[in-house]
């Protein structure tokens, strides 16, 4: 197979080809990746934000979309053939060491899923079945940003129906959770960020404000919208601490 590869942090990605799959063990499934996302976290791990990295090198990405071409003894969640969205967030099945790749001599590690390769040998457990209607190339969508986004919403804010949210950062995860929001029926949902685009995005899928931050001053308009109350629920979606503070 052919996968980008983490072989030293701080420094990019290295395409490796001929990379051998090795053989299933029992509850693992082998996918035919066919669309990835690509999340920050994923990126703060390439750039060495997260420490000391012990696995190198090894196999990164948590979101995809792909095809079953075999399972392992005992898997009974998928079937070969099927769609499948592949996800970090633990789900029904069985939860397995993640795979050893080999090229040559070297020893390739992965965890429990890795999309950032065309085949991935994936734990049982991280693979939903992908509904029917639903694109492959926005399957994605399923495996991170839309149940970050949206489970902070329907899981743990749960807001009335006419409560009031700010969002901050309209990437995947805010416009998840703006989509919930709106869902939910909240009376008032502020969406801020910083490039107009994206403010007209949030727009058609339920903002009923928009602040664009460029220049700051995304508190005083939240106030403003707000009539100085504030609002009863921020939620903060870039990573960025003057955001968190903001948001706060």
């Amino acid at each position: 197979m052919k996968a980008a590869v983490l072989h030293e942090t701080g420094h990019p990605l290295i395409i490796e080809s001929d990379i051998q799959i090795p053989p299933l063990q029992p509850e693992q499934v082998l996918v035919k990746v066919e669309f990835s996302g690509v999340c920050q976290s994923q990126l703060m791990e390439v750039r060495g934000k997260r420490g000391e990295d012990r696995h190198l090198p090894h196999l990164l990405g948590h979101e995809a979309s792909g095809v079953v071409l075999d399972v392992g003894e005992g898997v009974s969640k998928v079937r070969k053939s099927e769609k499948v969205v592949l996800t970090w967030i633990k789900g029904d099945g069985a939860e397995c060491a993640g795979a050893k790749y080999r090229k040559g001599d070297t020893i390739i590690n992965s965890g429990p899923i890795t999309t950032f390769n065309n085949f991935a040998v994936v734990s049982e457990n991280r693979c939903v079945k992908l509904p029917e209607g639903i694109p492959m190339d926005l399957a994605p969508l399923l495996g991170c940003a839309m149940p970050t986004g949206a489970g902070i919403v329907f899981n743990t804010i749960q807001p009335e129906r006419d409560d009031t949210m700010a969002v901050f950062g309209l990437g995947g995860i805010g416009l998840s959770a703006i989509m919930a929001a709106k869902a939910l029926e909240c009376s008032t949902i502020i969406a801020v960020d910083i490039e107009d685009h994206k403010l007209k995005t949030a727009k058609e899928l339920g903002a009923t404000h928009l602040i664009n931050n460029r220049g700051g001053g995304a508190l005083d308009g939240i106030l403003k919208i707000s009539k100085n109350e504030g609002v009863d629920f921020s939620i903060e979606a870039t990573g960025l601490v003057k955001v968190a503070e903001t948001a706060f």
